[in-house]
């Protein structure tokens, strides 16, 4: 299953998209501000780089 955030708790520091080597997230705004999304999911290699680098712990790979 490729990474997946959690909008609620996304703050938009971009750390996910700066950790993933396979481009598949972008930053859009929501309204209410900037927020991962993943854009590429069959890009996702699973690797858990993403995971390890968010500081709010808004993204999992199930």
């Amino acid at each position: 299953m490729p990474a997946k955030v959690d909008p609620n708790i996304c703050e938009g520091i971009g750390a996910c998209k700066e950790s993933c080597p396979e481009d598949v997230f972008e930053m859009k705004d929501d309204g209410q501000g900037l927020k991962s999304v993943v854009v590429h999911p069959d890009n996702c290699i699973e690797c858990g780089l993403c995971v390890d680098a968010c500081p709010m712990g808004a993204i999992t790979i199930e």
